[in-house]
C-alpha cells in the first residue's frame, strides 16, 4: 500500500467523517437543549413575576392584605404560605411562579413602620417580591406601585429591572 493508496481511501472516507462530526455536533447541542430548557422556562418566568402578578391583584389589594396580616402579628417571623394557609395570601399570588413566596414579616422599629415581604426566588435565579406596609413606609432600591407597596429584585441585569 503507497502513500497514494493512504490518501485516496482518507480521501473517500471525508465526507462520511465530515457528516459524522456535524450529527455528533447536532446530537450534543439538541441534549444540552434538553437539559437546560426547564432551567431556562424557569428563568424566563421568574423575570415575569411583577408583570404576572400586576395582572391579577392591584396594589391596593396587596396592602389591604399586608396590614391585616400586620394587625394580626405581633413579631418577627419568616412563614412558608403552607404555615398560614390560603387565608393569609391572596391566592393570585400562588399562580406568579411555580413556588409560591416566603413571607417575611417585620416589626415596627423606629421610625419605620413594620411591613411584609413576599420573596421568590433562589440560589442561582436570584430573589424578588414584595415589601407591603402602610403608606407612609417606604423601600429604597425597589419600583413604587403605589405609596406603601413596593417591587424589588436582586438581579443585576437592567433587562430585570424593568
Amino acid at each position: 500500500m503507497t502513500y497514494y493508496d493512504d490518501y485516496r481511501e482518507l480521501s473517500l472516507n471525508a465526507p462520511r467523517i465530515v457528516v459524522f462530526v456535524i450529527v455528533t455536533i447536532l446530537g450534543v447541542l439538541l441534549l444540552l437543549a434538553v437539559i437546560w430548557a426547564p432551567f431556562f422556562k424557569q428563568l424566563w418566568s421568574f423575570g415575569n413575576i411583577e408583570r404576572k402578578a400586576k395582572r391579577v391583584i392591584t396594589g391596593a389589594e396587596l396592602q389591604s392584605w399586608a396590614t391585616n396580616l400586620l394587625a394580626s402579628t405581633n413579631t418577627i417571623a419568616i412563614w412558608k404560605v403552607s404555615n398560614l394557609g390560603t387565608n393569609f395570601l391572596p391566592p393570585q399570588l400562588l399562580g406568579v411562579w411555580h413556588r409560591p413566596p416566603y413571607i417575611f414579616i417585620y416589626e415596627p422599629e423606629g421610625d419605620r413602620p413594620g411591613s411584609v415581604r413576599l420573596t421568590w426566588g433562589g440560589g442561582l435565579i436570584g430573589h424578588c417580591g414584595f415589601e407591603i406596609g402602610p403608606t407612609n413606609f417606604v423601600r429604597y432600591g425597589a419600583r413604587e406601585w403605589q405609596p406603601g407597596v413596593y417591587f424589588w429584585s436582586d438581579q443585576s441585569s437592567p433587562a430585570r429591572r424593568r
